[in-house]
């Protein structure tokens, strides 16, 4: 009885002070082929032939981007020396205990600890609008501001060139 008094006090506060509902709560799925709001895009390279492709609609005007990915059931993990600003890994890949083999470099086990590698990494790609071209992202996700009709990607890069996103 006690937890629960304390919580509606909690969230009075909450509500006294102004805040506002959880970016979660904003946010719903739409259609990734006709998005009314962020159309994310995964390219898992050499780690998976799969491909992610959803839509997150919002009511704001903008929403940062681990929110946005987050919703959409991307997870990403950062590193410990650069925290979110650097993706390291993507759903859980590369894996933290199976080694991936990039042609013409040793097995490489991802740690998460610094820098991933130049010859494997994660490439953070936005997109203003549907007609824009591909830009790597200046910022890192925990403080990327999305926009309706822009596009995120992430797209796991091996060897010299970085690929962009497949488009939607």
């Amino acid at each position: 009885m006690r937890a629960s008094a304390l919580a509606l006090s909690a969230a009075s506060l909450l509500v006294l002070a102004g805040c506002s509902a959880s970016p979660a709560e904003a946010f719903t799925l739409g259609d990734p082929e006709q998005c009314d709001g962020v159309t994310v895009v995964v390219n898992y390279g050499l780690l998976s032939s799969e491909r992610d492709l959803s839509c997150v609609e919002f009511s704001d005007s903008d929403a940062v981007a681990s929110d946005v990915l987050g919703f959409a059931g991307v997870t990403t993990a950062g590193t410990d020396t650069y925290g979110d600003q650097v993706v390291c890994r993507v759903n859980g890949l590369p894996s933290e205990s199976e080694p991936f083999v990039v042609e013409g470099e040793d097995p490489h086990l991802e740690s998460c600890a610094d820098m991933p590698p130049a010859f494997a990494y994660w490439a953070l790609w936005v997109k203003s609008d549907a007609d824009a071209e591909w830009a790597y992202a200046e910022e890192g996700v925990a403080t990327l501001p999305l926009e309706p009709g822009m596009t995120i990607g992430l797209v796991f890069s091996t060897g010299g060139d970085t690929p962009v996103p497949s488009d939607p």
